[in-house]
This record gives structure tokens, sequence and C-alpha cells, in this order.
């Protein structure tokens, strides 16, 4: 007999392991040594005994199902293969970040401008030291629009703490509203009153920066909770599946362990995550940010990746003249960063190549994970 997995149902192979994940129902099944060998041998049409204990657990659980004959599989996928094989295909613009601010009366100690001092840094709130004008009101109305043209889905309004220009916020915030999928807004739990949710309602998502879990008070936001590893590991239970968490940097040791924690709360996306991250960057893939000075980046956190600055020069444009530097940071998949290329979790994993090229100086370098693909273990 031969035995294939559904279409549905993706084998990844790591250098010792193995698991399977099911797009529909959204689940992972981790495989140990023996067992990643008998399905590479199923995936390779490789005849076996239906008596098989895996195989027939596998067919219980719909994983998959026996054959009489040698058979193809085609694996459950979204998009077009015409357009993949297209040679100049324009950028996807799909996530967005501006910062149409950048002051704050706070100083947290985990802030952008004292450096990459925390992960998720992207989601909450930062003011950085950065030289040139800020960006006109007029400009940024501009640059609404030319997202728009793009397609661009999700928009970020962020930068500093906005309430301190609240004017500013709300009247860009109006002239965006109805042009995105979704808009969301950036803020501390210390800028958040009634009045700015009132503010804000039926027009964007909030997403709530905070530093203890006991201030997420307020309904209908999401919500950031900046937190040490060892506190992270100590309330953990104790913290809604819904809320992003930042671990701040103390110890990168300590971190890693961490971040291991919430790898394993948070591993396994969605069939558009999952089979976007086969080729794409999972955070970096269809983002840009648009500084307060009109720097374009790949990411809020990585101020040293700079495409250029559309204070006197059009996005498209910048796109156009900077799309191999693009597509070289969105295309950098965990199959191309060290350590995490022989790891079976690598498609439905999460990283921050800000913080990871910030502790080791290399854009492909890998130091906040505990996970050994060599030995398929957890340290």
């Amino acid at each position: 007999m031969y035995f294939r997995l559904n279409p549905e149902c993706y084998f990844i192979r790591g250098e010792k392991c193995g698991a399977i994940f099911d797009l529909i129902d959204k689940k992972m099944y981790t495989l140990n040594q023996e067992e990643t060998e008998i399905i590479t041998l199923c995936e390779k049409n490789v005849f076996v005994s239906k008596d098989q204990k895996l195989l027939q657990e596998l067919q219980s659980l719909r994983l998959g199902r026996f054959y009489h004959n040698g058979i193809y599989v085609q694996k459950l996928r979204f998009g077009s293969p015409s357009r993949d094989q297209q040679v100049d295909k324009s950028s996807v613009v799909s996530r967005v970040f501006i910062e149409i601010n950048n002051s704050c009366e706070r100083d947290c100690w985990f802030c952008g401008c004292h450096g990459i001092k925390r992960t998720l840094g992207c989601m909450g709130c930062n003011k950085w030291k950065e030289d040139g004008k800020p960006l006109s009101h007029d400009r940024w109305k501009m640059v609404i629009d030319e997202l728009r043209d793009l397609d661009c889905s999700d928009l970020f309004i962020t930068g500093g703490d906005l309430t301190l220009a609240w004017d500013k916020t709300i009247d860009i915030l109006n002239y965006a509203d109805g042009r995105f999928s979704n808009i969301y807004i950036v803020l501390h739990q210390r800028s958040l009153s009634e009045t700015t949710v009132d503010d804000l309602r039926n027009k964007a998502k909030i997403i709530l920066q905070t530093e203890n879990p006991k201030d997420l008070r307020f309904q209908d936001t999401s919500n950031l909770l900046i937190t040490a590893p060892e506190a992270w590991e100590k309330t953990k239970d104790a913290i809604d599946d819904d809320t992003m968490i930042s671990l701040a940097i103390r110890d990168s040791n300590c971190l890693a362990k961490g971040l291991s924690t919430l790898f394993k709360r948070d591993m396994f996306a969605n069939m558009h995550v999952f089979l976007n991250n086969i080729k794409y960057h999972p955070c970096l893939g269809h983002t840009l940010t648009i500084c307060n000075n009109g720097d374009v980046l790949a990411c809020p956190m990585m101020r040293n990746h700079n495409f250029g600055n559309i204070a006197d020069k059009e996005l498209h444009t910048i796109l156009e003249e900077s799309i191999d530097k693009i597509n070289m940071l969105w295309g950098l998949t965990l199959d191309k960063i060290e350590k995490c290329t022989g790891c079976e979790f690598r498609y439905a994993c999460s990283d921050c190549r800000a913080i990871e090229e910030n502790l080791t100086g290399r854009l492909k370098g890998k130091a906040l994970c505990s996970y050994d693909p060599q030995e398929g273990k957890w340290g």
C-alpha cells in the first residue's frame, strides 16, 4: 500500500524531526525521528505496510489515507501560479506603518530611541533620534492616497505619544477612514481616556501598550504587554491568549527561554500565514514603514535599512528604485536564517529580524531561540 497526506496537510522536515501542519483545522502534529522517517518515505511514494500504527492513526485523524497505487497530491495553496513565475512582478504592499508624530514626554527605557531592547517593538509606541524635517500635514494625506492606490490593506498610525498631536492624528485618521480594510492606532495605556476612545470609535482599532496587565481595562482594544521574560513565565497562564507579548531585553539567555514559551503558545498560524511564510519573511514580508521625516524603511525597528525618502519623491518611484533591496528583505524566509533553515517549525514560527540583527550583528543571525533542530529538543 501507499500512504499520502491530504492536500491541506503539509509535512515539514527538520534536521532530525518533523511536523505535520493541518492548514484547515489549524493543528500541528510533531513527529519524533522514527515517525519523521516514515512520513518522508510516504511522501516519496514508497511502498509501506498498512499495519503501520502511525499511518493508521493519521488516517483516523483524517490527515491522510492509504492508496493501492502511488499518486501525486497537489497541496492546498492560494494565489496565482502564473504570477509567481513573473520575473518583474510588482511589489504588493499590504501593511504600512506611518509615524505621523515623533514626540513623547515619557522616557521608557525600552523605547526605540534607546536602542532595540524588545521584541514586537513595531507594534508599540516609539520615539526616535532622527534628522530631517517632519512631513507636512498635506504630504501625509498624499501618502495615504498613494498607499490606497497600491492596494495597501492594513494601515498602522503610530509615532511617539499621538495624543500630543491629537488634532493632527484625528484629521489624518478621518482622511484615511474608508480607504483601508483595517486601520490601527498605537497608544500607550497612560495616554488613553474615554474621550480618545470615543474619538476613535468605528474608525480605528486601538493597539494599547502597557507594562502592567492590570491596566488593560478598556474594551475593544488589541493589547500589547511589555514584560520581562521572567515575569512572563510567572504570569503567562493568567494572560489572555489574544494579548500580544513584547519581551524586554535584560538578559539574552533569559529572553530566549521566554521566547520559546511564546513560540509554543503561538506556534501554528492560519493557512494564509503558513503559506505566506514559505515565500516571505513572517514579519517583513509586504511591509513598509514611513517615518516622521519621510524615510521609507522595511520595519519601524530597522532604521538602518532605508529605501529612500518621500519628502520630494513619490512612493511608487522609491519602490521601483529599491525593488531589489525590498524583495531581498521581504523574501528573507526562515529557510535563509541561521539555525532556522533546518527547523521543522520554520513556516509556523514568528521572527523579529530587528532584535536578532541587533544582538548578532548579522541580518541572518539567530540568537533568541532555545530549540535545537539537530537534537529535536527545546532547551
